[in-house]
C-alpha cells in the first residue's frame, strides 16, 4: 500500500473514531442534561400498558391524557420526544431473577439450571430490558454557547426542570398513567447504551460529574498552547467524553457501524392526519430483535398563536381570491380550502405542530440488519399514508447523532401534524414487568424476562387458577410455580393430584415418603392402611362448626345418604351435634371449663349414634313411626360403608396420615374409574388439606387438580372457594389446576376470587367458554388464541394479574427450561413412563434422580 493512502487510512480512522466526542453533551445535574448550545433536558420514565390490557378505550384515555398533560404543563417552544428502547439485558439485571441461594437442595439446583438457560439466551442477545420514557427539550435563553455554567445559575436552572418535571408527572399520573422523575443515573444509562451499542448487555460505567472540569485532554490542549500565553483556552466538557467510548465508521454502503455494531435509521416523512391509538404498534413488533430504539418527536406550541397565524394566512387567501386585480389562480382556491378544513379541525380543538419519527435498529449482521429493517420499512405503511426512508450511511450519522436522548437537537424531517397524530404515534403498550420477588422467570415475546408470584406485596388474595388443555404444559408450569414457591419462602407444599403428574417433584424435595394413596385398602410407606377420619377438627376448634356441619351434609350427599330431603338433612344434623357431644371432655382453659371433642369419635360410632336417636329437632323418634323407619333406614345405609368394607377402610378409624408434615401428596389416582369413590376422595382430601393448613405454620402451598366432579358436588366448589377467599390472611398459596371446562365453569366465583390467573393453550371449540369464564376483554382474548410454543423448547402461557390496582395486568410468557426440569416435570404419557420406567430399573423408582439421568444422557447424545 503506498505511503499517502496509508496515512489518508490513519486520518479517515481518528475522524471516525472521535466523531461521537463531537456531541454537545456538557453536564448531567440531578437528572437534567445541560449541552454547549444552550439547551437543558430532563426526562419521566413511564411504565407502558402491559399487552393484557391495552385495550382501545383505555388507549384513548391515556393518549388524550398525554396531550392534556403536555399542553398544560409545558412552555410553547418545549420540544417532546417519546423513547422506546430495547436493548439486551445485563447480567446483573437477569440475576435479580435468579432463585435464592440456600442449601443447594436438587430443586434448588433444577431452579439454577432453568436460570442457566435464561443467561444463555442473554449472552446470545436473545433477552432484552425495555424501557419507555418522555424527554423535554428547553431554550436557556441569554448566554452565549459553549461556555461554563456557573453554579448560581445552573441551580436555578435545575430547579425549573424539577418544577416542570414534577408537574408533568402529576398530569400524567392523575390521568392513571404511572411515572417517575428519571435520575441522574437513569438519563447516564441510556445516553451511554445509546452511544455504545456494544456496551448494551455489560455493566456501565458510571457518570463522574466531577470531570466537568479540565480533563487530561484539556491539559494536553494546554501544553501545546504554552509557547503562545495569549491563546484562548478552550473549555472541554467531558460528559461527551465519557459518552464517546465506541468509534463510528462510515465505510459502508448500507449503514454505518458504532463499535462492531452495524446501526439503520428507517424515518418517517409525511403522515396523513387519519392516525388511530395504537398506531405504531406492528412499526415495534417488525423492529424485532432486541436491541432498537423508537423515538417520536414533536414540538409544544402556542395554540390560540398557531390559529391566529393560519386564520391571518387564510384571509389573505380568501382577499386575493375576491379582488379581480389579483387574478388569482386555480391554486389559490385549493389553499383556501384546505386551510378552511384545516381551521374547522382547530376549531375542533386540534393542535397543529411539528413531528417526527425515526426507527433506529442495531444489528449484529448485515443480514440481520436487512432483514428487521425491511420488515419495519413495510411496518411503516401502517401509520396513514406515511412516506418512510431508509437513510444512507451519511444521512444515518446526522440522524443518529440528532436522535440521540438528551441531546437537546431536533430531529430532521418534520412534518406538519395534529398533536394526536404525534401522540398517536407513541406506543402505549409494551412488556410486562411481572411481579416483584417472583418465583417463575418467563421470557416475553419481545425478549423481556419477567417473573411472578401470587404472594407478592399489593396482591390481596394468593389464589391461583391455571386452565388449559391436556397436554398444554398446565401440570409443568404447575409444578415449576410450587417449586419456586417453597424454595423462596421455605413453603409447605400439599397435593391433591389424580394423575400423579408431581411424583418427581416430590422425589426431588425429598419427600417420597409424604406420597399417600387415598383409596380403598391403600398402605402407607410403613405398612399401616390409609385412613382419613372425617369427623376430625381444626386445633382450634373445640367442637363443630357451621361450616363443618355443612362439609359433614355434603360427605353423607356423595354417599347417598343425604338426599336432601328435610326429614333427612334433620336427623343427619341431630347425629352430628349429638356425635360431637359424645365424645367431647371437660378440659380446663384458664380458669373456664369447655368441652372439647376428644377426636376418638369414628364413622361406627356416628352409625350408632343415628339408630338410637330419641329426638330430632323438637319431634321424639319412637312417637313417629315414619321417621324412626327414616332413621333406621339411614343408620343402616350408613353401616354399609364401616368396618371392613371398601369404603370403610378409607373412612372408619382414626386418622393415620400425618397432616403434621411438610410436604404431603394426596394421590386419588385410584378413584378415578370410580365416581362415587372419587367424590367421596376428594371431599376427604380438600378438607384435610384445610384442616392441615390450618393447624400449619409458615406459607402453605396447595396445589388442587380440579377431578372432574365439582358439578355434583357444590359443596366442594364451597370449600375450594374458602382456600381462595381465607387462605391469604392464613397463608394460604392454593393453585387449582383446571382442563375439563363444562366442570370448570362451576368455579367461576374461584376464578374471580383468584388475582393470578394462568391460561395456556386450549382448543379452538373450548376458547369462547375459557374467555368468559375468565371474564378475558378484547385485547386478552387476542393473546389467549395467539398462544402457542414448540416442542421440546417453550411452551407459551398468558398470565393475568391483580397487583392491588383494581384492573387485571399481564402478557404472554415463555415458560423455558433446563433438560433436567423438563424431565422433572413432564407428562406425556411416553415420557412419563420412560422416566418411570429407568427409576424402576437404576433409582429403586426414584423418578427425580432418574430425570437427571435422562437429561445426562441427552447431553452426551448431543
Amino acid at each position: 500500500m503506498p505511503y499517502h493512502d496509508v496515512g489518508n487510512a490513519l486520518k479517515v480512522a481518528e475522524n471516525q473514531s472521535n466523531l461521537t466526542q463531537q456531541l454537545t453533551y456538557h453536564g448531567l445535574e440531578n437528572g437534567t442534561v445541560f449541552t454547549l448550545d444552550n439547551k437543558m433536558t430532563f426526562g419521566l420514565n413511564v411504565d407502558l400498558l402491559s399487552a393484557a390490557r391495552a385495550t382501545p378505550d383505555v388507549r384513548v384515555s391515556n393518549r388524550d391524557r398525554i396531550m392534556a398533560a403536555i399542553q398544560g404543563a409545558l412552555p410553547a417552544g418545549a420540544v417532546v420526544r417519546f423513547y422506546l428502547d430495547n436493548r439486551p439485558a445485563t447480567r446483573t439485571a437477569l440475576a435479580q431473577l435468579a432463585p435464592i441461594e440456600r442449601d443447594g437442595s436438587p430443586v434448588e439446583r433444577m431452579l439454577q439450571a432453568n436460570h442457566a438457560v435464561l443467561e444463555r439466551m442473554r449472552r446470545g442477545h436473545w433477552v432484552s430490558d425495555s424501557s419507555a420514557y418522555f424527554t423535554v427539550t428547553l431554550t436557556v435563553p441569554g448566554r452565549p454557547k459553549k461556555t461554563p455554567y456557573k453554579d448560581v445559575n445552573l441551580q436555578a436552572l435545575v430547579s425549573k426542570a424539577a418544577t416542570l418535571q414534577s408537574r408533568l408527572a402529576r398530569q400524567l399520573t392523575l390521568g392513571g398513567m404511572r411515572t417517575s422523575p428519571m435520575s441522574s443515573d437513569d438519563v447516564w444509562a441510556r445516553i451511554i447504551d445509546y452511544f455504545n451499542p456494544d456496551m448494551a448487555s455489560a455493566e456501565k460505567p458510571v457518570y463522574q460529574r466531577d470531570l466537568d472540569a479540565g480533563d487530561l485532554a484539556a491539559y494536553r490542549v494546554g501544553q501545546k498552547l504554552k509557547n503562545n500565553p495569549k491563546a484562548p483556552r478552550p473549555f472541554v466538557a467531558t460528559m461527551r467524553a465519557q459518552v464517546a467510548c465506541s468509534g463510528i465508521d462510515l465505510d459502508h454502503d448500507a449503514c454505518f457501524t458504532v463499535g462492531h455494531t452495524r446501526v439503520g435509521i428507517v424515518s418517517f416523512l409525511k403522515p396523513t392526519r387519519s392516525t388511530h391509538v395504537g398506531a405504531t404498534e406492528e412499526i415495534i413488533q417488525a423492529l424485532g430483535g432486541t436491541h432498537s430504539t423508537f423515538m417520536v418527536e414533536y414540538l409544544v406550541v402556542d395554540a390560540p398563536k398557531v390559529r391566529a397565524q393560519i386564520n391571518e394566512s387564510l384571509d389573505k387567501q380568501e382577499t386575493a381570491a375576491s379582488d379581480p386585480s389579483m387574478k388569482a389562480g386555480r391554486e389559490v382556491y385549493t389553499r383556501i380550502s384546505e386551510g378552511t378544513a384545516l381551521v374547522q379541525a382547530l376549531e375542533m380543538g386540534q393542535v397543529l405542530t411539528e413531528m417526527s419519527m425515526h426507527a433506529i435498529i442495531f444489528a449484529r449482521s448485515q443480514e440481520e440488519l436487512d432483514e428487521r429493517r425491511e420488515r419495519t420499512l413495510a411496518a411503516f405503511s401502517s401509520v396513514g399514508g406515511c412516506m418512510p426512508r431508509i437513510a444512507s450511511h451519511a444521512d444515518g450519522i446526522h440522524l443518529y447523532l440528532q436522535n440521540a436522548p438528551f441531546s437537546g437537537k431536533r430531529s430532521a424531517y418534520q412534518v406538519a401534524a395534529y398533536y394526536r397524530n404525534a401522540v398517536d404515534c407513541m406506543p402505549q403498550a409494551g412488556p410486562w414487568s411481572g411481579t416483584r420477588e417472583g418465583v417463575l422467570p418467563l421470557r416475553g415475546r419481545r425478549g423481556n424476562v419477567f417473573s411472578i408470584s401470587p404472594v407478592a406485596p399489593g396482591i390481596r388474595n394468593a389464589g391461583v387458577v391455571v386452565a388449559g388443555s391436556s397436554g398444554g404444559g398446565k401440570s409443568v408450569l404447575v409444578s415449576m410455580l410450587a417449586a419456586g414457591l417453597v424454595h423462596r419462602h421455605q413453603a409447605s407444599l400439599t397435593v391433591v393430584d389424580p394423575k400423579r403428574d408431581y411424583l418427581p417433584l416430590f422425589m426431588a424435595l425429598g419427600a417420597a415418603d409424604a406420597i399417600v394413596s387415598i383409596k380403598p385398602n391403600a398402605r402407607l410407606p410403613s405398612g399401616e392402611r390409609v385412613r382419613i377420619n372425617p369427623f376430625d377438627l381444626r386445633n382450634e376448634d373445640d367442637t363443630v362448626t357451621a361450616e363443618k356441619i355443612s362439609y359433614l351434609l355434603e360427605l353423607m350427599r356423595a354417599l347417598r345418604i343425604n338426599d336432601l330431603s328435610g326429614r333427612r338433612v334433620s336427623i343427619l344434623h341431630e347425629a352430628i351435634q349429638v356425635f360431637y357431644r359424645r365424645f367431647s371432655r371437660p378440659i380446663d382453659r384458664g380458669g373456664d371449663v369447655v368441652d372439647r371433642y376428644t377426636g376418638e369419635g369414628t364413622l361406627t360410632d356416628f352409625a350408632d349414634i343415628i339408630s338410637r336417636l330419641n329426638i330430632v329437632g323438637d319431634k321424639p323418634v319412637l312417637s313417629d313411626p315414619e321417621l324412626r323407619r327414616e332413621v333406621s333406614d339411614v343408620a343402616n345405609e350408613l353401616r354399609a360403608y364401616t368396618r371392613e368394607t371398601p369404603i370403610g377402610t378409607l373412612l372408619d378409624g382414626p386418622t393415620t396420615v400425618n397432616v403434621q408434615s411438610r410436604y404431603l401428596y394426596l394421590d386419588i389416582s385410584g378413584m378415578i374409574d370410580h365416581p362415587q369413590l372419587l367424590t367421596i376422595g376428594t371431599l376427604l382430601t380438600n378438607e384435610l388439606v384445610w384442616n392441615r393448613s390450618m393447624n400449619m405454620e409458615g406459607r402453605k402451598v396447595i396445589v388442587m387438580e380440579e377431578a372432574g366432579v365439582a358439578k355434583e358436588l357444590p359443596g366442594l366448589v364451597q370449600l375450594t372457594n374458602r382456600l381462595f377467599m381465607t387462605g391469604r390472611s392464613l397463608g394460604m398459596i392454593p393453585i387449582l389446576a383446571m382442563q375439563n371446562i363444562e366442570t370448570a365453569k362451576a368455579y367461576k366465583d374461584v376464578v374471580n376470587n383468584a388475582n393470578t390467573r394462568i391460561l395456556l393453550a386450549s382448543q379452538p371449540s373450548e376458547r369462547e367458554d375459557v374467555a368468559a369464564l375468565f371474564d378475558l376483554n378484547a385485547s386478552m382474548r387476542a393473546l389467549y388464541a395467539s398462544l402457542g410454543g414448540e416442542a421440546n423448547r417453550f411452551r407459551e402461557a398468558l398470565i393475568l394479574q391483580n397487583g392491588g390496582n383494581g384492573h387485571l395486568d399481564g402478557d404472554v410468557g415463555q415458560l423455558w427450561l433446563s433438560r433436567e426440569a423438563y424431565w422433572m416435570s413432564t407428562s406425556d404419557k411416553q415420557e412419563a413412563e420412560y422416566r418411570a420406567h429407568v427409576a424402576t430399573e437404576l433409582y429403586a423408582g426414584d423418578e427425580a434422580r432418574a430425570a437427571i439421568h435422562i437429561a445426562q444422557e441427552e447431553q452426551h447424545a448431543a
